[in-house]
């Protein structure tokens, strides 16, 4: 038998007994195309084509959309009879009333507002453009009753205010005083720094000279016991305590002197 790839259309010659009865999967060589081949014996028979009478009793059968599906959603007819007429107000009294609604939204808007709000150093708080609107309404409306309207509690508040704020010169002049005195310490600190450097650097010698001191005093007090220890350094040794012997000597000698001239001179003059 004949297999065709649906994919390249290459052609393979197969015996017959390579497919079964039931048909199996093969594949194409050249492309890759894998498809399911049926024996030549036992193939699938082909649906017959629905014919045109059949397709119309179909669309026959399908039932058209009723009218009551419909809804009519065209506008009622207006109410007959005359509209009623609306009292017109008088301007001042609308725009109060305008600017107390204006007000009361504000104020409801501020109140849920969850947002905390710093406060101004104990400052009053200067009069908002709501709160100066409702002032101003509610002067009027005691205007027109011929009540005399309130004093000016933001020009009174503003002045307090100002009384509040701390001195600008005040201020200056004690950062400037402070200035003074930190430059006046930086200045004695920079011109006590040498003599702190004098001091510090005598104490270093004297520290200095006084370890070398202590160093020969050791060595020429364990030098018998160190020349025991090193033989080699028993000539070094040796030649060490000689010096410092005679300058024990010369030391005792200088002393002596110095000794029988202070009493010489001590005896001159008690005479």
């Amino acid at each position: 038998m004949r297999l065709i790839c649906p994919n390249c259309d290459a052609q393979y010659e197969v015996p017959l007994d390579v497919v079964p009865t039931e048909g199996r999967d093969v594949q194409c060589s050249n492309c890759g195309q894998t498809w399911f081949q049926h024996h030549p014996d036992h193939m699938p028979a082909e649906p017959e084509p629905e014919s045109e009478t059949e397709a119309h009793v179909k669309e026959a059968t399908i039932p058209p959309a009723s009218d009551e599906e419909h809804v009519d959603i065209s506008p009622s007819a207006p109410p007959s009879g005359p509209a009623p007429t609306r009292q017109e107000l008088d301007p001042q009294v609308s725009d109060i009333l305008r600017q107390e609604a204006e007000l009361e939204t504000a104020a409801r808007v501020q109140d849920a507002d969850p947002l905390e709000s710093q406060p101004e150093l104990g400052l009053p708080d200067t009069e908002d453009e709501a709160a100066k609107r409702a002032r101003e309404a509610r002067d009027r409306m005691a205007r027109m009753r011929g009540e005399d309207p309130q004093p000016d509690v933001a020009a009174a508040a503003v002045g307090s205010r100002r009384d509040l704020l701390p001195d600008i010169e005040e201020i200056n002049s004690t950062l400037r005083s402070t200035g003074d005195r930190q430059i006046s310490g930086d200045a004695a600190a920079a011109a006590s720094e040498p003599n702190r450097r004098k001091r510090g650097g005598f104490k270093r010698g004297f520290f200095f000279v006084v370890m070398i001191a202590v160093a020969l005093a050791a060595l020429y007090i364990f030098a018998p016991a160190l020349a025991k220890t090193v033989p080699a350094l028993d000539d070094l040794l040796a030649g060490y305590i000689g010096v410092i012997d005679q300058a024990r000597v010369w030391l005792d000698v200088k002393v002596q002197d110095m000794l029988k001239w202070l009493d010489a001179t001590a005896a001159s003059q008690s005479q």
